[in-house]
């Protein structure tokens, strides 16, 4: 195990900060060490009328639009599946009748404490898009027979979609 010795914030954004500093290994070393902080997020699986639904974004960091399920990250102490309902209607103009909480994982241990939960939402009504300014979002309805063709063939890049479309459907 490793514990703490000495740490600071050096840099904080809306989004994560960074914890930096030096731990003492279970041996009795010491280490750096460099954290993003982050309050974790929600992400669902809806299924409408036979098809799953996407967002296809640009994603600055790869460099391209990835086809991803609605999601966004915990503001504060807010519960997952409070953040999940919230993303899916804003995002995609659904909202879910049910939430199944489905898995819950780590994005990244090895230098992120952010947890993502997932969500299966059903019983799902039509109500309407609410982007926030600088989202510009796509929204795609794909058959879950194609859903599934594109699992197998690698085509979803993206961990959280990958995640949950396994614990959906298999």
């Amino acid at each position: 195990m490793e514990i703490w010795i000495e740490y600071k914030r050096p840099f904080t954004t809306n989004i994560f900060s960074i914890k930096s500093g030096t731990v003492e290994l279970s041996d009795g070393q010491t280490a750096p060490r460099h954290i993003a902080e982050h309050n974790g997020g929600a992400a669902v699986v809806a299924i409408v009328d036979d098809c799953v639904l996407f967002v296809r974004q640009f994603r600055i960091a790869v460099g391209k639009a990835l086809i991803e399920l609605p999601a966004g990250k915990l503001e504060g102490d807010e519960a997952p599946e409070w953040r999940a309902r919230i993303e899916l209607e804003e995002e995609t103009g659904y909202r879910a009748g049910k939430m199944e909480k489905i898995g819950r994982f780590y994005t990244s241990p090895g230098f992120t404490t952010e947890l993502l939960w997932v969500y299966r939402a059903t019983d799902l009504v039509k109500t309407a898009q609410n982007l926030e300014f600088d989202e510009d979002i796509e929204l795609l309805f794909i058959p879950v027979d194609e859903v599934k063709r594109r699992l197998r063939a690698g085509e979803f890049e993206d961990a959280k979609t990958l995640i949950g479309l396994l614990i959906v459907l298999g």
